[in-house]
Formats: C-alpha cells, sequence, structure tokens
C-alpha cells in the first residue's frame, strides 16, 4: 500500500497542530494543582519572582538538609527503641551494594517518592477536601493539608513494608517510621517547598544508606 504523500502529512500536522495546542493550554488554565486557596509555592520560584525571597533560598536549604539528618537519627533511635533496632538488617543489606548503586538509589528514591507522595498524593487529598470544606468548615485549607499529609504518611508507610516483611509487626512499624519521617517531609512540602522536601529526603537517606550503612 503506497504511503500517503509527504505534503499531505505536512498539511494534516499544520491543521490539527494548533487545535491540540489550543486545547492544552486551554485545559493548563482550567487545572489548578493544588486548587486555588490552599496555596503552594516553591523557594525556588518564589525566588525567581521576588528579590526579596531570594536571601531566604539558601537558608531554607541549609535547613532542610539538617532536618534531613536529624530526622534519619531519629528514626533509627526509635527503631531501636520501639522495634529493637530491626532497621540495621535492611541498612546492612543496602551496605553491602556499590557505593554508587547506593548514590543512585538515595537520589532516586527522594525525588521519585516526594513527587508521588508529596506532590501526588498528599496535595490531591488536601485539594479534594478542600473543596468539600471551604464553605463549610473554619480553617479548612489547614485542616485539608494536614489530613492530606496523614494520608500521604499512611500510604507511605505502607510502601515501605515490603523491604522488611519478616521482622515483627511489619506495618505498625513502617507506618510509624517512615511517618515520622513523612510528617516532617509533608511539612517541608507545604510550608518551604517542593525543593526542601526533596532535599531533606536526600540528607535523610545520604545519612542512612551512604553514612551509616558503611559503618555497620
Amino acid at each position: 500500500m503506497r504511503s500517503p504523500e509527504p505534503w499531505l502529512s505536512l498539511c494534516l500536522v499544520r491543521r490539527i497542530g494548533p487545535t491540540i495546542m489550543a486545547a492544552v493550554r486551554s485545559l493548563i488554565q482550567r487545572v489548578r494543582w493544588p486548587v486555588t486557596g490552599l496555596g503552594l509555592g516553591t523557594p525556588a520560584n518564589l525566588a525567581v519572582l521576588s528579590p526579596k525571597h531570594r536571601s531566604t533560598l539558601g537558608r531554607t536549604a541549609l535547613a532542610a538538609l539538617f532536618l534531613g539528618i536529624m530526622a534519619a537519627f531519629l528514626v533509627l533511635a526509635l527503631d531501636q527503641l520501639l522495634f529493637a533496632g530491626v532497621s540495621l538488617e535492611r541498612v546492612k543489606a543496602v551496605g553491602d551494594l556499590p557505593f554508587g548503586r547506593r548514590i543512585v538509589i538515595v537520589l532516586f528514591s527522594a525525588v521519585t517518592e516526594e513527587l508521588i507522595y508529596r506532590v501526588g498524593l498528599a496535595t490531591l487529598v488536601a485539594s479534594v477536601l478542600f473543596l468539600v470544606l471551604r464553605r463549610t468548615a473554619h480553617h479548612a485549607a489547614n485542616v485539608s493539608i494536614w489530613l492530606g499529609i496523614l494520608v500521604a504518611c499512611i500510604l507511605f508507610g505502607l510502601a515501605h513494608v515490603g523491604n522488611l516483611p519478616q521482622v515483627p509487626h511489619p506495618y505498625l512499624r513502617a507506618i510509624i517510621l517512615n511517618g515520622v519521617a513523612g510528617l516532617l517531609l509533608g511539612w517541608l512540602f507545604w510550608f518551604r517547598g517542593l525543593e526542601a522536601a526533596v532535599l531533606a529526603h536526600l540528607a535523610a537517606d545520604a545519612t542512612v544508606y551512604l553514612v551509616v550503612a558503611s559503618l555497620v
């Protein structure tokens, strides 16, 4: 079967292309993520838009890194106190991997998990709840945001059950330990920006899987 003439394909692209682009622009204008009223700004975006925010960008980054490191040690301490330190099994297993592979795991996890659980799930839950509550509840935005953070924390914990499924109380352990980290990351995401949450997540994972894993 003979293929269409090149000029015909070019004409179709020229006719259909603008229509598709117009539809995409219309969709972007209609979709609010998150919905208007919740509020969500990121330090980098604010720094670009307003010179007065540029001086705070570095402080936000340093604070996020510090909080991530502290969160890592807090989670390890809670694991030792409540669950006999079983997380060290996972840390040792990761420590046996090549260092370069561990770096890839840390970077990949920090970015993808923040996109999934904070940008995706927490924002989705908060947006839906805000649409439901904004006309009837006081402080609907704050309530929606924190419920979104909590739901994302639980799902974040459940997603990590598979790391150590054979230990006692694997679901409770995963929800508590990862939930502590998830609360911090959720707060950073909503009130300091996605970049801060990613940096804190990166610092926490690097502390556990690059530093501690090399020592135990």
